[in-house]
């Protein structure tokens, strides 16, 4: 398993609309898709960074972590069980379209995330 890039920052924000004007309006990130409660910026590179309003599932998920990066791997079950043969817990898994992840705690008591793309 070889990590690839920091894929995906998800931000938990009590102040949503100060923290999307900092990343959309002053370090001008593209808006990839905007919900309610709930926006995803691009980087040049790729990168996303997606904030959490109060009242979204994921601001309230990530409760006690304001920043949740995603690391991107090439082979998400080999990562699977180096996180669990670290003693890691593994939170939750997700996928959606296009990705594949685990969301684990580590020892430091943060949530963390790793995925891979799908296909």
């Amino acid at each position: 398993m070889k990590a690839l890039r920091l894929a995906w920052l998800g931000i938990r924000s009590d102040d949503y609309d100060a923290t999307v004007g900092l990343f959309r309006d002053v370090l001008g990130l593209d808006v990839v898709f905007e919900e309610e409660r709930t926006i995803e910026l691009e980087l040049p590179a790729g990168e996303r960074v997606q904030v959490f309003a109060p009242g979204h599932a994921y601001h309230d998920r990530f409760s006690g972590n304001p920043l949740v990066p995603l690391v991107e791997v090439d082979d998400l079950p080999a990562a699977e069980a180096r996180v669990r043969e670290a003693g890691a817990e593994i939170v939750r898994r997700g996928s959606d379209s296009a990705w594949e992840w685990l969301e684990l705690r580590a020892g430091d008591g943060h949530l963390y995330s790793v995925g891979a793309r799908r296909g």
